[in-house]
């Protein structure tokens, strides 16, 4: 059994030898850790003890980061606003309805642009850019559409 002292800098124990191994292997503990055996009072390097030595030795594997995957790069899920955005402008196509969502639309490809150009990898500027333009030209045309319906019908009274 050891006892340990965590990055936080807190002991933990008593531990097992089989539970600090495992911990290595998480990246929980590395051979720089502090550790005692229990009824010692030696505090030294996990990779300095014996049951230790080889574990401590093989560095943790860790994951690597990704880029940008393909997927984003079509549908831009890490940058929800953007591609919320992207369908908001699309079904602003649809007269009346097209006021709110183009508005809808207009402000979240703001913010998808700002997100995407603070962090490249979530993707999305090209939906961004789509909600922007296609969302502030169908809601002012709707609104104009409304507009001149509402003074054509005012114009023409019996």
């Amino acid at each position: 059994m050891y006892h340990i002292i965590g990055g936080d800098g807190k002991e933990y124990g008593p531990v097992s030898a089989d539970d600090l191994r495992g911990w290595l292997a998480e990246g929980r503990a590395n051979g720089q850790t502090q550790a005692r055996p229990e009824g010692t009072t030696d505090w030294q390097p996990l990779s300095s003890l014996p049951d230790f030595a080889a574990p401590c030795a093989i560095p943790p594997v860790l994951p690597t980061p990704q880029r940008g995957d393909s997927l984003n790069k079509i549908i831009p899920y890490r940058n929800v606003p953007a591609l919320v955005g992207y369908y908001c402008a699309v079904f602003a196509l649809i007269p009346i309805v097209g006021i709110f969502l183009g508005l809808i639309a207009l402000v979240l490809g703001l913010v998808g642009l700002r997100q995407a150009r603070r962090n490249p990898a979530t993707g999305g500027e090209v939906h961004a850019w789509v909600g922007i333009v296609l969302g502030g030209l169908c809601g002012l045309g709707n609104l104009a559409l409304v507009i001149w319906f509402v003074m054509a019908v005012s114009r023409h009274r019996y």
